[in-house]
């Protein structure tokens, strides 16, 4: 009767410590701030002695770590292909992980000499898997049932909070955009002539998108060529090739087709 009771007091207890942890997380909608507070309740809850939260790269697919505790600095920069490593087999097949001895685990990666077990859970986001959370402990069969329990049921509920941090940081990336855009338009009605407006246009345009080059071509009358008017951060050789032809050229391609086009690697 008595273990029994003592049962029921520490899982209650347990579960306790989940709702403290979810009051935590939910109380920022920085992204960056509430992965930490994640990770730092990841490894209260399970006792632990490091973790990581790694993220899918939208841009390169590749995991990037964008949180870290107890790691060497070379963790986070650690970059791993889905399906690669312990967390990458997580993030491809949406299942948690546990391992008792990760010395014997062909998946896994060293990371801290020191790490002998480790727990992951995947971190899936409007229903699909976007990430992982994983925790270390230094002794090998460190996590039972419960601490893979906990740590799933908080990976569920974290992806919840990013979710949300994800859609506050939109919303405000949005309002900045708008707002510049707003104060570009103004500039633009401003300009005494053509070439100051195109001018604005470029230097606004590279800003905006976070870009070290921007180049503003237009078609000439007979819309064969297209010749360079503006730039901003260009390089002698870029200049040197001002005329672009139409039916020969990545931008024609965007004239000729009037959609825009984006090219991951230009080469």
């Amino acid at each position: 009767m008595n273990s029994s009771l003592d049962r029921l007091k520490a899982r209650c207890e347990r579960l306790r410590s989940l709702d403290l942890a979810c009051q935590a997380i939910h109380s920022t909608l920085d992204p960056e701030k509430a992965l930490d507070l994640v990770l730092r309740e990841a490894v209260r809850l399970t006792a632990a002695s490091s973790g990581s939260i790694v993220l899918v790269n939208p841009t390169t697919g590749l995991l990037e770590t964008q949180a870290a505790r107890g790691l060497p600095p070379q963790a986070a920069r650690l970059r791993l292909r889905v399906g690669e490593g312990l967390a990458g087999w997580v993030v491809r097949t949406g299942r948690p992980a546990s391992v008792a001895d990760v010395l014997a685990d062909p998946r896994y990666i060293m990371v801290r000499p020191q790490v002998r077990s480790e727990l992951a859970a995947p971190l899936e986001v409007e229903g699909e898997v976007r990430g992982a959370i994983l925790v270390d402990a230094d002794r090998p069969g460190a996590f039972g049932a419960e601490a893979q329990a906990l740590l799933h049921e908080l990976a569920r509920r974290a992806s919840v909070v990013i979710r949300n941090t994800w859609l506050h940081e939109q919303l405000r990336h949005k309002a900045r955009l708008f707002e510049s855009l707003f104060v570009l338009g103004q500039s633009i009605q401003s300009a005494l002539s053509l070439d100051e407006a195109l001018g604005t246009i470029t230097r606004a345009a590279a800003t905006l998108m976070d870009g070290k080059m921007s180049a503003l071509h237009l078609l000439d009358e007979e819309r064969a060529w297209l010749d360079l008017r503006a730039s901003h951060g260009a390089g002698a050789a870029y200049l040197t090739n001002s005329r672009l032809g139409v039916d020969e050229s990545l931008l024609g391609t965007v004239v000729r087709r009037r959609k825009p086009l984006q090219v991951a690697d230009v080469r």
